[in-house]
């Protein structure tokens, strides 16, 4: 198949090849170079016809496509010099005028390998770097968006007075476990220790007492934690509040009149009773609360009691 380019070529290869086929013979003849005849135009015919041939040969060894295109045509079959391989002509069709030795190519391995080596170590810079500002990122993140330290709330004595009036063990706890003060007074002036008392619940009692509740203090009208357990007759309880009394006062009274044996003669508790006489101080007259233990010595016959009674008096 022949190409625009190539037919150009040969079109005006035919020309050239015309015009001096017709032209150089009548020159040479004007000159004097060589006779006018068929023999000299021919013999001057057939030397332009040769050097031109090599021209030509030379100039359609590129054998250019178009005159816009200047591509090379691998179709067209490359001529090799005597004693030059194939292989050797591989990098152009043309021979070169530089000597192979005084240019050295690179080597192609070699380019590779190094740049491959360079991009590895770029990409492990790159990745490291990465990593570390996403640790960073990731450790800003947690802070950010990270529980905040638990602050330090402060609990009230009266808290703890809520807590045991209206007795939730787990507000109790909770506070007790917070060492809260366990002996604030609410507006009646009762200590939790008194309002347990009161109440009968001996353990939550037991449990403000190890927490350092005062036994002894009384409120607006003076009754105690210790006239509460002696009013309720609870023995160990009683007994566990008297060991911890530092500063009993068992002629004390209550804005009613009642004093301590009064509220053990009310809890009906031998022993209670019997331990109350006992720190009794002495007395220059009777009170009610004497003579209601002196009537019921009496009437049960204790004498000891009756003994103990007259002692004070």
């Amino acid at each position: 198949m022949t190409t625009p380019g190539a037919t150009v070529s040969k079109t005006f290869a035919k020309a050239l090849f015309n015009w001096c086929t017709t032209s150089l013979p009548a020159s040479a003849a004007a000159a004097g170079t060589v006779d006018v005849g068929a023999t000299s135009g021919c013999a001057a015919n057939d030397v332009l016809i040769a050097r031109h041939r090599v021209k030509m040969d030379m100039r359609m060894g590129w054998n250019l496509d178009s005159t816009e295109d200047a591509t090379f045509n691998w179709i067209r079959p490359i001529p090799v010099r005597h004693g030059e391989s194939v292989l050797r002509r591989t990098y152009s069709k043309t021979a070169s005028n530089l000597s192979r030795s005084s240019a050295g190519l690179l080597d192609e391995a070699r380019i590779i390998g190094g740049t491959t080596l360079n991009m590895r170590a770029i990409k492990r810079r790159f990745v490291f770097r990465a990593g570390v500002v996403v640790l960073i990122l990731i450790f800003l993140w947690a802070m950010a968006i990270g529980p905040e330290p638990p602050a330090r709330v402060t609990i009230s004595p009266g808290e703890l007075v809520r807590a045991v009036a209206i007795q939730r063990e787990s507000l109790i706890d909770l506070y007790l476990i917070e060492h809260v003060d366990p002996n604030g007074r609410d507006a009646q002036g009762r200590t939790p220790l008194l309002i347990a008392t009161s109440q009968q619940d001996w353990k939550t009692a037991r449990r403000l007492v190890d927490a350092g509740a005062l036994v002894d203090v009384a409120d607006k009208n003076g009754f105690t934690p210790l006239m509460a357990g002696a009013m309720n007759g609870n023995l160990a309880m009683f007994q566990l509040l008297l060991a911890r009394s530092t500063n009993l006062h068992a002629e004390a009274r209550c804005a009613d009149g009642r004093d301590l044996l009064g509220f053990a003669l009310d809890g009906a508790n031998p022993e209670i009773i019997r331990s109350v006489v006992e720190r009794l101080p002495p007395m220059p007259q009777w009170k009610t609360s004497t003579r209601r233990a002196l009537t019921a010595a009496l009437q049960a016959g204790n004498k000891e009691q009756i003994r103990s009674l007259l002692r004070k008096h």
